[in-house]
């Protein structure tokens, strides 16, 4: 434990892979209900670490990347990785498998690429890997226990995760905690969660709800860009938040050379 005070500066640059979201030597859960754009997420997240491209504005540490996915075939995310307008070098690195695998090999895999220089895992999904017993994902003490497995493979190989996880489908549910199965359990396990908040599937413009022990929490407005296929900030300007008639006011004010009479009176010009 390190002692200081209100004046102390601290120097992060060695701290984050995503500054403000992904910590370095953390778990990152990206939660969604099925078919809500967590693989989509993820490629687009892996692939800027891995390239060092900002990621919704915020800095990007350059890290190697290992894109782990038992949930699609590696032909299918070869496709959805040229869809995006990014480049991938093939410096990043990606499993493909349909089945579950057991952790001791998931660890020989981590082992493995650490060995040749990877750093950040995204595992795509959770839930596809087996452990050792059966778990309880809405038991805290089960899911305590199997969260601490992978914080040891990061004390061990000094590795970072970001996880998909699968969301309650009841969409009466709001809070970022309660949107992940054995809400307070993972919560409370891990370090960071993405929540991908969207009515349909179809939506291009949503919200990423990010909450985390580490910085500070916030909620992301982000679109699609219809072309390029990746995700930016969607700023909406100032002006749009007004009401209509104040908009009119807005816009014809800089033409007015003298601002004479009530607003009335400007609107109607």
């Amino acid at each position: 434990m390190k002692a200081y005070t209100i004046n102390t500066e601290f120097d992060a640059s060695d701290k984050y892979i995503v500054d403000n979201i992904i910590a370095r030597k953390s778990i990152t859960l990206i939660v969604a209900s099925p078919k809500k754009g967590k693989t989509a997420l993820g490629l687009n997240l892996g692939i800027c670490i891995n390239e060092g491209i900002d990621f919704l504005e915020n800095k990007v540490c350059k890290t190697k990347v290992v894109y782990y996915c038992n949930e699609l075939s590696g032909k299918l995310i070869q496709e959805r990785i040229k869809r995006l307008d990014i480049p991938c070098s093939n410096t990043m690195k990606f499993y493909e498998g349909t089945s579950y695998v057991d952790f001791d090999e998931f660890e020989r895999i981590i082992k493995s690429d650490v060995e040749l220089g990877y750093e950040v895992f995204v595992v795509d999904t959770f839930s596809k890997i087996k452990y050792d017993r059966k778990y309880n994902a809405n038991d805290y003490n089960d899911t305590y226990e199997v969260m601490a497995k992978y914080y040891a493979l990061i004390e061990k190989y000094g590795c970072t995760f970001i996880m998909m996880y699968h969301t309650k489908k009841d969409s009466s549910v709001k809070s970022v905690s309660e949107k992940v199965i054995g809400s307070q359990a993972l919560s409370g396990s891990v370090d960071t969660i993405i929540a991908i908040d969207k009515a349909s599937e179809f939506d291009t413009e949503f919200n990423l709800d990010v909450t985390s022990r580490l910085f500070e929490s916030k909620v992301y407005q982000v679109k699609i860009h219809p072309s390029k296929k990746i995700l930016e900030l969607d700023k909406v300007d100032p002006i749009e938040m007004l009401e209509p008639s104040i908009q009119r006011l807005v816009q014809i004010m800089p033409k007015l050379k003298e601002i004479e009479g009530t607003i009335v009176e400007f609107v109607q010009r």
